[in-house]
This record gives structure tokens, C-alpha cells and sequence, in this order.
């Protein structure tokens, strides 16, 4: 009695599984790739996160391969996710994206809806940036309308002039390597949200440099701050320059995160000619902090 429940079963549940279509997770070089598929095949979902976990990037497309969802993920400086469901047919039917900062007030979720085709059918979000409040999804505006008979006039109001939008460029450091980094920060326009200075980060923490605005657009710190990152070591051992990637994210449509992430310490070739002319065994007569060979745009 029971092998026959157990086979009704699993053939009640066999087209169930069909239908929701296939997972596959691949280990690569580069990291850990999660692929959903369609039920005919193609490939729905493409989640891709490096080997240390830390940033990865999440897409969504259509059957003919059309990108429909493309959003940067990480798990340091705060989180940015992405949050996927699916319809019968293999295709996503939800996508839920949210990001924030590891300290302060700004935060961001958004959620998009499609058909079983890859159709965008709805869109709403919610969030906090440094300028104003996102409204939260079903809020709306209505203008009051001042009644009038049929002989009077409408009150014109003035024209208001539209003013520009600030977009909002973050800058955080991340130091993933063991060693302490000596970070000195010169900004080519410095204010109060984007001082000067010199900074000690420890192996493991995070810095935020501080924000600027450029008008309506985002550009990148390369060209807003010239930044050097070294490592502090004393004058009896080899200088060495940090190696680093730059990772960025869209908090939300006005606000823009850049990641500089120090992934380890590499000496340059002058360093090796200095070091073969160095006398062996020769020690210096007492140790001494030295900044040098820095890593700078």
C-alpha cells in the first residue's frame, strides 16, 4: 500500500519539477556560477559570484537571450542582492533588488514583475539617498485645482525654474589583504564631504573616502582625487604596492558607489635592481617606518 502512494506521488510530482525547469552550479576559475534554466532549455538566470564571495553580478533574460535584469552584487561595504522567482515555464516572473551601504541612512529596494514571456509587467521602489526619499510603491501627487465660474480667469501661478539634480559619487577603500595600508587621499576639488588626508587601514575594514557631485552624471574618483596606497613597512624589508580592482554600483537612479579594493601587495622592477645592488647580510642601523612605491592613478 505504501510503494503504491509513494508511486502516485512522484508521478503527481514528476511534471511539478519539469515545470520549474533546471539548476545547474558550475565551479569556474573565476568563481561559483548558478544557471536556471527554461523548461525548452535556454538558459533564465545567470548568478555569478567570485571565489572569495565577496562581488558577483546577477542577470535575468528571455527565452532569445535578451538581457532583462542586470544588477552588481557584493557582500562587503555593506550588500547588494538580488532575489529571483520564477514562473512555470522556467522564466522569471519577480525580480527583487536591494543595496546598502555598510554606515549610513542610504538604502535601496526595487522590485520587477514579468510575464512568462520576459514582458516587464510592473515596477516599483523604495529607498533613501543622501538628497530625498524615494516614494514608496502606490504613492502619488495630485496638484489642487482652484474652482472659477465661467467669467473669471484661472490664477496663473509664477513658473518655477527646475533645478538641477546633484548625483551623489561615493568612495570606499576595502582592504582584503592582511597587512596595514597607508591611504593617502588628495582630492582634486577638496570639501567637506571629500576632504584631504592620510588614513591607516587595518587588514579587513573598510574606509569611506567621503562623496562629491559632478552636476547630473556620474564620474568616476580617477579623475576627481589622486589616491596612493601603500603598505607600512619598516626600511629592512622589500617596499611593496598594493594590487587593486574597482568595483562600482548604483544605489539607486542619482546615487553611485565606487568599491577600491586592495587584493594583495606586488614589488615593481626598480625594487628588484635595488635590491640585487643591496650588500648581503647588510642590516640598517635601527628600523625605520618608510612610505614608498605607492599604488596611484
Amino acid at each position: 500500500m505504501r510503494a503504491s502512494l509513494l508511486l502516485v506521488l512522484l508521478l503527481l510530482s514528476g511534471p511539478v519539477l519539469r515545470a520549474q525547469g533546471r539548476v545547474r552550479t558550475i565551479e569556474t576559475d573565476s568563481g561559483r556560477v548558478v544557471l536556471h534554466h527554461f523548461t525548452t532549455g535556454q538558459v533564465s538566470t545567470r548568478e555569478w559570484t567570485d571565489k572569495d564571495g565577496r562581488f558577483g553580478r546577477s542577470l535575468a533574460y528571455k527565452r532569445d537571450g535578451t538581457v532583462i535584469v542586470d544588477h552588481h552584487t557584493r557582500r562587503i561595504a555593506g550588500h547588494a542582492s538580488v532575489h529571483f522567482e520564477y514562473h512555470p515555464n522556467g522564466a522569471v516572473s519577480r525580480s527583487e533588488f536591494s543595496d546598502a551601504p555598510d554606515a549610513g541612512i542610504q538604502w535601496y529596494r526595487s522590485t520587477t514583475t514579468f510575464d512568462d514571456q520576459g514582458n516587464r509587467t510592473g515596477f516599483s521602489e523604495q529607498g533613501h539617498d543622501d538628497l530625498h526619499v524615494i516614494p514608496h510603491p502606490g504613492t502619488t501627487f495630485t496638484a489642487p485645482v482652484e474652482p472659477f465660474g465661467p467669467t473669471e480667469e484661472p490664477v496663473r501661478e509664477p513658473e518655477v525654474a527646475i533645478c538641477q539634480k546633484l548625483f551623489v559619487n561615493e568612495v570606499f577603500v576595502v582592504n582584503s589583504t592582511r597587512e596595514t595600508a597607508v591611504i593617502r587621499c588628495t582630492p582634486k576639488h577638496p570639501s567637506p564631504a571629500l576632504p584631504a588626508g592620510e588614513h591607516l587601514l587595518t587588514g579587513g575594514d573598510t574606509l569611506r573616502l567621503g562623496s562629491y557631485t559632478i552636476g547630473e552624471r556620474f564620474i568616476g574618483p580617477e579623475e576627481q582625487l589622486e589616491l596612493r596606497v601603500m603598505e607600512a613597512m619598516y626600511l629592512n624589508q622589500m617596499p611593496r604596492e598594493a594590487v587593486m580592482r574597482t568595483h562600482q554600483a548604483d544605489r539607486s537612479k542619482e546615487h553611485r558607489t565606487y568599491t577600491l579594493e586592495i587584493t594583495g601587495w606586488t614589488l615593481t622592477a626598480k625594487d628588484h635592481v635595488e635590491a640585487q645592488g643591496t650588500t648581503e647580510g647588510a642590516k640598517p642601523d635601527r628600523p625605520v617606518r618608510r612610505w614608498w612605491k605607492p599604488w596611484t592613478w
